[in-house]
């Protein structure tokens, strides 16, 4: 967790995005820089843009700052592909506010922060787990510590968020967690594929298994080799096997909205 100094801003044009409108932006906020931080900052000559041109990286020698590009909804129908932003970032970005701001009103509990951070660097530590996104962390989180009649100590909410994806919240058929900032009731786990879905589950059945036996240090420390235990404590584990085997040649379905949402929120995790 220490030492990740990124933070994302979602810009909103009032016009329609353009390529040479986001470099314009670019080489203006740098100028700011310097003229308001002419000694303190030290900042890159260039920005570094995204491979899809929605958006660019700020790079000091303080951290990174990501800017993501968007305009307002009744330019959406407006652009053209090839001349202006790619339509998709610019809602999934849009998303991104949306998602910020319901955190803020619903969970800005100094220890839910805290459990989100922890389980982002869980997530990096385990394969298994990587296709959380940060939204799903932040409903995850919310979940399991703030749902109740008290607010649950940290330690315990953060084994029920392993608990409730060893149980299978996000398996095909779940109730799963609904999407609070969208409409029909979707639920989080559709933008996952079975596959994710599957290894998920079995990543999280291991990491339970092994904290029920007084591995809960392992469990804050490790990696995948966690996963490669046959035993602990004199406690013999048995194999645990994949309930899905993508077939050759078959294409999984996925909503599209499944590509992962931005953390917009200023943080230094």
């Amino acid at each position: 967790m220490k030492g990740h100094t990124v933070a994302d801003i979602v810009v909103i044009f009032k016009t329609l995005p353009t390529k040479e409108s986001v470099v314009a932006l670019s080489q203006r906020i740098i100028a700011d820089f310097r003229e308001n931080y002419p000694t303190g900052l030290q900042i890159a000559d260039d920005v570094l843009m995204a491979p899809d041109s929605t958006g660019f990286d700020v790079i000091s020698t303080q951290g990174t700052v990501r800017i993501l590009i968007s305009t307002i909804s009744t330019n959406l129908k407006k652009l053209t592909s090839g001349l202006h932003l790619d339509s998709n970032a610019m809602k999934l970005h849009m998303g991104a506010i949306r998602h910020s701001r319901w955190f803020d009103d619903n969970a800005s509990h100094s220890s839910n922060k805290m459990l989100v951070r922890l389980l982002k660097d869980l997530r990096n530590r385990f394969t298994g787990l990587n296709c959380l996104n940060p939204w799903m962390i932040d409903l995850l989180a919310h979940r399991s510590l703030l749902t109740n009649k008290q607010t649950l100590p940290i330690q315990i909410a953060y084994r029920r968020v392993i608990q409730l994806l060893a149980g299978g919240l996000f398996l095909p058929g779940s109730a799963g967690i609904i999407d609070p900032c969208e409409t029909g009731n979707v639920r989080i786990q559709t933008l996952l594929t079975l596959e994710q879905q599957d290894l998920l589950c079995m990543t999280a059945q291991h990491l339970v298994r092994v904290m029920a036996h007084g591995g809960f240090i392992a469990v804050l420390n490790g990696n995948d080799n966690i996963l490669k235990l046959k035993s602990i404590n004199g406690i013999i584990f048995g194999d645990l096997q994949k309930a899905y085997v993508k077939q050759e040649g078959m294409v999984e379905e996925v909503d599209s909205t499944g590509a992962e949402s931005e953390e917009v929120a200023m943080e230094s995790a």
